[in-house]
């Protein structure tokens, strides 16, 4: 998409005149756009939508800005938007409108269309990314920031826990009693996911009243839909339950509206905020709507084989590991397989993002400020094996470095191998294990050696 294809370029030339608005330099504009899209689709290297159907999209945005969109600075984008969402048809179609105007900010800097500063232009590119992340993930973004609601005094929030319509003695109970409100509503039905998400995003707001300034409980619902990509009709089904479970918070008094206030969102009284923010971030995790980056249910065991690189013959071990055990476990069970010393370098890289390098960093040294190394023991395996075929690499020693390839099999998921332990009357086996190797060597005995990575 356009932002995120490449960083818009420096290339200043000559254009028509940045503060035109007539209706024959838009078209000229809209055509010159058409153009350059259809060349930058056709050298892209994944799926642009048709140019004509972008095209039309432009126009309509170039027609609610007035012309002002030929100078795409912050404050017209930002207007831009707000008129979009409260256009229904736009409102519903956010993220392909943002993707939109990235490709426009692209093709306005690079044919020199708009003449503006690097600061200006790298303002506008900011402002879309977080625009597109806000309209298609509004809800994680809500929760992520909670992290950065300030706690209270324990005294302060106990009393002001106390003083609720049903008196709670700790923020566990606060979790609990959030628990059995949402409970009312169905999560593997649309309306029903739909209205935990709604009363998430408002408890999110009431929580840190920062987030969203100025959005109204209907306006922030509405963003939430956007964000869902739900039909107007599912959107419908939603309204009764959520209006019945945000009156029963009011009720409760977990938040409340400024008396008189019209337009505006329930707040949380400051001495609960900490204790709220908590208990959404704890729920919202209970329901699996938290960006987990390992998508395998716990339990999941991943069955892979570890291969030698430019051996003659080559040399391997198939392995069954938990999706949810680091990089460094990873680092472990392949030394103790392959009888090595670990004593020497090592690290691994993915086959989807082969510029970050994963491997051990001392915890009692500073992060290091290269964000292209990373910590192998903050990485589950399971982030970068996902589908069979995926492969992560494994480079180990100094002078004269080891390859070694670990490709996923197979996904072994949790219920099935539940199921097998309960048929065959024994435990689910305690990971990891060597259940194969090349030939000559005894698996058994390999099995053994991982035995120490077997204790809990």
């Amino acid at each position: 998409m356009g932002a995120r294809d490449k960083k818009p370029g420096r290339m200043h030339g000559a254009g028509p005149a940045a503060g035109s608005g007539s209706g024959a330099a838009v078209t000229a504009t809209l055509l010159a756009f058409e153009r350059w899209y259809t060349r930058h689709a056709a050298e892209g290297g994944h799926a642009h939508p048709p140019a004509a159907e972008v095209s039309a999209l432009l126009k309509r945005l170039f027609a609610l800005s007035a012309g002002r969109l030929r100078q795409p600075a912050v404050p017209v984008l930002e207007s831009l938007l707000g008129a979009v969402e409260a256009e229904p048809e736009l409102a519903a179609r956010l993220p392909e409108v943002i993707e939109t105007l990235e490709h426009y900010l692209d093709f306005a800097v690079d044919t020199g269309a708009w003449q503006a500063g690097d600061a200006q232009i790298d303002a506008s590119a900011e402002f879309l990314e977080v625009a597109y992340e806000v309209s298609t993930g509004l809800l994680l973004f809500l929760i992520d920031a909670l992290d950065d609601v300030a706690d209270v005094p324990p005294a302060q929030e106990r009393a002001a826990l106390g003083a609720l319509a049903a008196p709670l003695r700790s923020a566990d109970q606060l979790i609990v009693r959030l628990r059995g409100l949402l409970d009312d509503a169905d999560p593997l039905s649309v309306p029903g996911a739909l209205t935990l998400e709604r009363v998430l995003g408002v408890l999110s707001v009431a929580a840190s009243p920062g987030l969203l300034p100025g959005a109204s409980t209907e306006e922030i619902v509405r963003m939430l839909d956007t964000a869902a990509g739900v039909s107007p009709e599912e959107a419908a089904a939603a309204d009764a339950p959520t209006a019945r479970m945000l009156a029963t918070l009011e009720r409760e008094g977990l938040v409340a509206t400024p008396a008189g206030a019209s337009g505006v969102r329930p707040v949380a009284a400051p001495a609960l905020r900490a204790a709220l923010a908590d208990a959404v971030i704890t729920i919202a995790d209970e329901l699996g709507l938290l960006d987990d980056e390992n998508p395998h249910p716990s339990g999941t065991a991943l069955e892979v084989q570890v291969s030698t690189v430019g051996s003659e013959p080559a040399s391997w071990r198939r392995l069954l590991l938990a999706a949810d055990s680091d990089l460094g476990g990873l680092h472990l069970a392949i030394q103790l397989a392959f009888d090595w010393e670990n004593d020497e370098r090592h690290e691994f890289t993915s086959a989807t993002d082969p510029e970050v390098v994963f491997t051990a960093i001392d915890p009692l040294d500073e992060a290091p400020d290269d964000e292209s190394v990373a910590d192998e023991n903050e990485v589950e395996i399971g982030e970068l094996l996902v589908e069979p075929g995926d492969e992560v690499t494994y480079v180990y020693g100094d002078d004269q470095p080891r390859r070694l390839v670990v490709r996923l099999d197979a996904v072994q998921d949790p219920s099935e191998t539940s199921a097998g332990a309960a048929a065959s009357a024994s435990p689910s086996p305690v990971l990891p294990r060597c259940t194969g190797a090349s030939a000559g060597l005894d698996v058994a005995e390999i099995d053994r050696q991982l035995a120490p990575l077997r204790l809990r």
